[in-house]
């Protein structure tokens, strides 16, 4: 257990020391899955307020949707990049970022798409 614990912290270090900070620790039971159905797309990233918009790789699903899964108890903003241009789907809550782009806001107990 100690030695699974120190690979997830020394992972975790590497990953902040390259310019990438990870994403909050999900806790079970309590997480949020973010689909989104591009199936065209050959690369979906998405960027949010959890790690100050560093990239994260979604993962395709064998039936097309792109997934990824966050912390359910946490509020951010986030929007996606596919295949290296900016993506905000539809969405009840959102925002304007200070370069005219629009963001997604999660708000935790709030339904944010239809």
């Amino acid at each position: 257990m100690n030695r699974i614990r120190i690979l997830i912290i020394l992972a975790a270090a590497a990953g902040t020391l390259a310019g990438c900070l990870p994403l909050p620790a999900l806790q079970p039971g309590h997480e949020l899955r973010i689909t989104i159905d591009l199936p065209e797309a050959k690369e979906v990233l998405f960027l949010s307020s959890l790690n100050r918009y560093e990239p994260v790789s979604m993962r395709k699903t064998f039936f097309g949707p792109w997934e990824i899964h966050l912390p359910e108890d946490k509020t951010f903003d986030y929007f996606f990049r596919v295949d290296g241009s900016p993506y905000t789907p539809e969405c009840r809550l959102q925002q304007t970022d200070d370069w005219g782009g629009r963001q997604c806001i999660h708000i935790p107990g709030h339904r944010n798409h239809e």
